[in-house]
């Protein structure tokens, strides 16, 4: 359950991450005053490679089309790895989810350039329609699945509902990280108790898992939570972070739409990019606070 150090891990990994290539020099639009000749772009919950790749090989065309710069692709190996490849300097610009956002801002300080919107993003703790626990008081001694730790709706927020009831971690319930979408699986299989995610990944997996509604019971949820984040490493010169930021902003259909190109990409469908606010992610600041991680951040 503890945190704390947890971003020195991938440090191991650094030398092995190497970028996945250059997209190709774009004349759409004029480079921008003081960026470098090519800009590194890692997605923080993307790990490898081939999926990277795969997944956003559209927007770094675009992307580079848009700035007028070659973009490459920087595989990271976990969901805080992006973390101390800003504070090396192997990445440029990152998508991060809140929860990875508030640990960049911390240890890296990494810049928010702008905001993708995430509609009906928030957390939502399950339990089996057949179970007799319907309300997060009755999950005293019992277990709670999550997909990862420090994710933002899984574990951070999840973890906020609870606390908020009086129930403390560890003593009053367990948790079990599976690793992966099969909790759902899991908790109608009677493995797991509860069941806690984001929303939007909740609906997905139902579908991809041709699973009802009705099997399941939803004993609470959260706020709609913050955006997830386009950042960049504050070693740019401020005119090419400020260059960045317009093209984005300006570019918002053009590049949503690449993003969209990859059907892994759906939980954006109805997303757009927006100026980010680092106030917005306050409340997940106080997440980390409420599970005793504050010396962290």
């Amino acid at each position: 359950m503890n945190l704390r150090h947890v971003w020195i891990l991938p440090l191991l990994c650094l030398i092995a991450c190497q970028p996945t290539g250059t997209g190709p020099k774009s004349t759409a639009s004029p480079p921008i005053e003081g960026c470098p000749e090519r800009l590194r772009f890692a997605v923080t919950d993307i790990p490898g490679a081939e999926r990277l790749e795969k997944e956003f090989g559209t927007f770094q065309t675009a992307l580079g089309d848009v700035l007028g710069i070659p973009i490459e692709l920087f595989p990271v190996s976990s969901h805080v790895a992006a973390t101390p490849a800003l504070m090396f300097d192997r990445v440029d610009l990152a998508l991060a989810g809140p929860s990875e956002y508030v640990l960049m801002n911390a240890k890296a300080d990494a810049i928010p350039l702008v905001g993708i919107t995430r509609p009906g993003y928030y957390t939502v703790i399950l339990t089996s329609a057949e179970s007799n626990i319907d309300s997060l008081e009755a999950l005293r001694g019992k277990t709670l699945g999550i997909r990862e730790e420090g994710s933002t709706a899984g574990h951070l927020g999840a973890l906020q509902l609870l606390m908020e009831t009086g129930l403390q971690p560890i003593t009053d319930f367990e948790i079990e990280i599976i690793g992966d979408d099969s909790g759902l699986l899991e908790l109608k299989a009677g493995r797991l108790d509860a069941w806690a995610d984001a929303s939007t990944r909740y609906l997905r997996v139902l579908e991809e898992n041709q699973l009802s509604e009705a099997d399941f019971s939803a004993i609470a949820q959260g706020e709609q939570l913050p955006n997830d984040i386009v950042v960049a490493n504050p070693s740019l010169d401020e005119a090419c972070i400020e260059g960045v930021r317009s093209r984005l902003i300006e570019n918002e259909k053009n590049l949503m739409g690449a993003i969209l190109a990859s059907p892994a990409n759906s939980k954006y469908q109805e997303s757009k990019l927006v100026p980010a606010r680092d106030e917005d992610y306050d409340m997940i600041r106080e997440g980390y606070k409420a599970i005793g991680e504050e010396d962290y951040l």
